[in-house]
């Protein structure tokens, strides 16, 4: 099931929310820019029930300066990077990797809430196609745009850089309550999910991002884990100097990023084992199945009389009597034997006066 919601920015101004689940609004550009009717906008969505995102649109450099900005604006709020090519007064903005890395941190740092990027393959392309490996470590979310008909498993659905859009915007000539040229964007699950991920970055079950100043019980989880890999750090919950250094040691061991931070491809490698893939243990015990074995003599006979019973024994290599049987004819099944061993199996004849004499076979099943 999939819902549908705009994002919307000056040019749509005054637009009413009424009908959609979740309204995204542009925020703030660069390091001074506010959209003028991000507050007006907050509180139209408000009133008709809409759950409600800030977005910045990231300009090239001053990743932090940017977070900062954004940060005084949105606040709390969810917040969403743009990350698009841009060009004003004859000077083109490109917005880079680095760009990101550095105002995602800042704005997290500030205490903000961002877990969504905006990056279209077609932008992601335009840069050279680079990994997205530091993105995915900071356990950013992936908003695709392409604008074709939507489909439950179109185009727009499609990895890039090693990440899978979980939105994707697939218009920017949707009408809003008659309002005509809106952006309009596609989310598989229920709004409840996509609060859940906007305000956690992750769905539930997974680990979550992590790094310097925070305190909780996935901190205990990754110091024990730092100890499995031969660091000794006390496990109370506390991300600071000591599990920060612990972390970056662990990252450059690993030709991961060495940011400190700890997402999903250091997790990934946190929870592997540190002598690599290890065998299954042994069984904890091992019993061979019985098998019966068929034993046949020739009959013995006294004075023209056959004997009255035989004794027929089953012993081990070691001496041991495994199977014992008394059969008044001259055949016996014997039961209880292991497959794999070797037995003397012992035959005599019951009732002369002495010890009888034993005809005997070495049998191994």
């Amino acid at each position: 099931m999939a819902i549908f919601f705009p994002d919307v920015a000056s040019f749509q101004a005054g637009v009413s929310f009424s009908g959609v689940p979740i309204a995204m609004v542009k925020a703030t550009e660069g390091t001074g820019y506010t959209n003028p009717d991000y507050g007006p906008a907050k509180i139209r969505a408000k009133d008709a029930g809409a759950f409600f995102c800030a977005y910045h649109f990231l300009q090239e450099g001053n990743g932090a300066a940017q977070a900062d900005h954004a940060f005084s604006v949105a606040g709390s709020t969810p917040l969403m990077l743009d990350v698009e090519t841009e060009t004003l007064s004859g000077v083109t903005s490109t917005p880079s990797v680095t760009d990101v890395v550095a105002f995602v941190s800042q704005y997290r740092a500030l205490g903000g809430v961002i877990n969504l990027l905006y990056l279209p393959r077609w932008y992601w392309a335009d840069l050279g196609s680079p990994s997205l490996a530091p993105l995915i470590e900071l356990g950013l979310l992936l908003v695709s745009s392409d604008y074709t008909s939507y489909s439950d498993s179109g185009p727009g659905w499609d990895s890039y850089g090693g990440m899978t859009p979980v939105i994707w915007q697939y218009t920017d000539n949707a009408t809003l309550n008659g309002v005509a040229g809106v952006d309009f964007n596609a989310y598989r699950g229920t709004v409840a999910d996509f609060e859940s991920q906007v305000t956690t970055g992750a769905p539930a079950g997974t680990e979550p991002t992590l790094q310097e100043g925070d305190t909780e019980a996935a901190v205990e989880t990754l110091q024990t884990r730092l100890n499995v890999w031969g660091a000794t750090l006390a496990v109370d919950g506390d991300f600071g100097p000591d599990t920060l250094a612990a972390v970056k040691a662990f990252q450059a061991g690993h030709a991961l990023s060495v940011d400190g931070i700890v997402g999903p491809l250091t997790w990934a490698a946190l929870n592997e084992s540190p002598g690599g893939p290890q065998p299954y243990p042994a069984p904890a015990s091992v019993a061979a199945g019985s098998v019966s074995l068929s034993i046949t003599w020739a009959a013995v006979e006294v004075s023209g009389k056959a004997v009255e019973s035989y004794t027929v024994q089953a012993v081990g290599l070691n001496g041991q009597v495994y199977a014992t049987e008394t059969p008044a004819a001259n055949s016996v099944v014997l039961s209880g034997l292991v497959r794999g061993w070797t037995y003397n199996i012992l035959v005599s004849a019951n009732g002369g006066p002495v010890a009888p004499q034993q005809a005997s076979i070495k049998v191994t099943l």
